[in-house]
């Protein structure tokens, strides 16, 4: 991991659209905490951009992002914890590829039920 050249300090709250977005910083370790996982689902719907339906990729594509991004977190020496209902679901940057806990795959396939 590498060295992280300063040090942070900080408690957030993000608004998006109607949902509140806690997100805690302590030296390189931030926390981003949503409340539950449809608040998560509407958050990521309404702040990442939408598939142009160009031929993207698909989930490979996507899978090769998140690793990516998490390599350059570690390389950077930080961690990224987000979490629902204060259950990790992804920790970005401990290691190349990012690590998915068994509550975000139940989250996911529960929210296809709803």
């Amino acid at each position: 991991m590498g060295q992280f050249p300063f040090e942070i300090s900080a408690q957030l709250v993000l608004t998006v659209q109607q949902d509140n977005v806690l997100v805690v910083a302590e030296e390189n370790y931030v926390i981003i905490n949503f409340k539950d996982h449809a608040m998560l689902e509407r958050v990521m719907q309404n702040v990442l951009p939408s598939s142009s339906g160009g031929g993207g990729g698909g989930i490979m594509a996507s899978i090769e992002k998140v690793r990516g991004m998490s390599s350059k977190l570690m390389e950077a020496g930080i961690v990224i914890d987000v979490r629902v209902n204060n259950k990790t679901y992804v920790q970005l940057g401990t290691s190349a590829t990012p690590k998915i806990t068994a509550s975000a795959v139940m989250g996911k396939v529960s929210s296809w039920f709803k």
